[in-house]
């Protein structure tokens, strides 16, 4: 087999598809989806399966797919349906009206341009007949044309990243899918966690009626099978300590895990299965090169620098300090260091972050209101650089970086170090 086919971090896996049998997500999906009048939510971390999963369950042919970030109002929702429908854009009837009554007439000449004139009259027995053809056009009509077209249907229509649309016009679309998933349209939704319920605040009224599905970020066993199906698929036997290295670097995220796992092969030049089974191993140099290649398929550098520079300062400069890894830098250069520090997290508390500036400080280290100010504008300077999308969060003392491959491309990019001149 060719190990694209195998590890697929940007589609939907076969091979190496995982099912997570314990929590029996493909089971809560098809119950939800067979449940008349109510509609699904998925709800999980970025790169946490959310999609692949609704590809798993759900035929290519049958899933209408929809992203949230595409609708700018309420009609598009519908109008995108029906382009994947290939509905065409208006439509043509015609209508015949027929009259009639007694004469001698013959037949009239314009019987023989029946077809161009679109009306023609004629003598039968004595009587006559005249045809009135008109044609009227029309429009596609949205919400009601996608219900009388697939209502009651197989068909899903999957909203992906349903938190990327507008709040504005949230409530109007919650309004209608609540519509159509009434009159029997099958509607899934997907979203990060603290935006899951984004549904349900643009329409109260659907409380109770949706059903609904959470993810969590994978565990390391998980995460691992991954890389034990994949390996074996090309013969390839690597120690076990490696593989968990490797699982450790994604962070619960199999998508990064699919992608760490094809680098790893390509760096040993491994692009078929090997005709024998064979052992190898990667030695840490060989480690760190493979985390940076995969490290360039997501490029959060405009971010990486705005945070390092901090928001603009005037007057006094800032305060700088000395770090373990040889550089100097102020508070904002700090907390980046800090978030890159082993153990690897997604979410630490505020006392986990000041302990952490102070282990990789030498000497003097950020006040603790320095670090609690900084972690604001942080959270600021991510919501202005990624609008629309949630990577670093800060609240009530909790720092969340939602997207697991920030924290990949903080730790494995060498990005950082350049800024700090290394």
């Amino acid at each position: 087999m060719d190990v694209y086919d195998i590890f697929t971090p940007t589609g939907v896996p076969s091979i190496t598809y995982v099912d997570r049998e314990e929590k029996d997500l493909e089971g809560q999906l098809r119950q939800a989806l067979r449940t008349p009048g109510v509609l699904t939510s998925l709800s999980g971390p970025s790169k946490s399966g959310k999609t692949v999963l609704i590809n798993r369950v759900i035929s290519s042919d049958n899933l209408i797919q929809i992203s949230g970030g595409a609708i700018s109002d309420a009609d598009k929702l519908w109008d995108r349906v029906l382009n994947w429908m290939e509905a065409p854009s208006n439509t043509v009837t015609s209508k015949t009206r027929e009259t009639g009554g007694t004469t001698t007439a013959k037949v009239s000449a314009k019987a023989s341009a029946l077809i161009a004139s679109g009306s023609a009259e004629g003598s039968i027995s004595g009587t006559h007949s005249r045809g009135h053809e008109s044609a009227e056009t029309h429009n596609r009509s949205g919400i009601d044309q996608v219900i009388r077209e697939i209502a009651n249907s197989e068909f899903i229509i999957f909203i992906d990243d349903f938190h990327y649309m507008d709040r504005s016009i949230q409530s109007d679309v919650s309004r209608q899918i609540k519509e159509a998933a009434e009159k029997g349209v099958k509607i899934c939704t997907a979203s990060v966690p603290h935006r899951a319920d984004d549904v349900v605040r643009g329409n109260p009224e659907l409380r109770g009626r949706v059903s609904s599905i959470d993810f969590e970020y994978w565990a390391d066993s998980e995460t691992e099978k991954i890389a034990q199906l994949g390996f074996s698929k090309l013969n390839l036997n690597l120690p076990s300590s490696t593989i968990k290295g490797l699982s450790r670097e994604a962070f619960g995220s199999p998508q990064l895990m699919q992608r760490i796992c094809l680098e790893l092969c390509l760096h040993l030049g491994i692009e078929q299965t090997l005709e024998n089974p064979t052992e190898m191993d990667v030695d840490q140099t060989q480690l760190q090169d493979i985390f940076e290649k995969a490290s360039r398929t997501t490029d959060y550098s405009t971010l990486l620098e705005a945070l390092h520079a901090g928001p603009k300062q005037r007057g006094t400069t800032r305060n700088q300090f000395q770090f373990t890894d040889g550089t100097t830098g102020d508070v904002y250069r700090c907390i980046l260091l800090a978030l890159k520090d082993n153990p690897p997290k997604l979410s630490l508390t505020y006392d986990d972050i000041y302990q952490r500036t102070r282990s990789i400080c030498l000497g003097e280290a950020p006040a603790g209101s320095s670090v609690s100010q900084a972690m604001e504008k942080i959270h600021y300077i991510s919501e202005s650089i990624q609008a629309n999308t949630e990577v670093l969060e800060w609240s009530e003392d909790v720092f969340d970086i939602v997207d697991p491959y920030f924290l990949y491309y903080l730790r494995c990019s060498p990005r950082l170090n350049r800024l700090g001149n290394i």
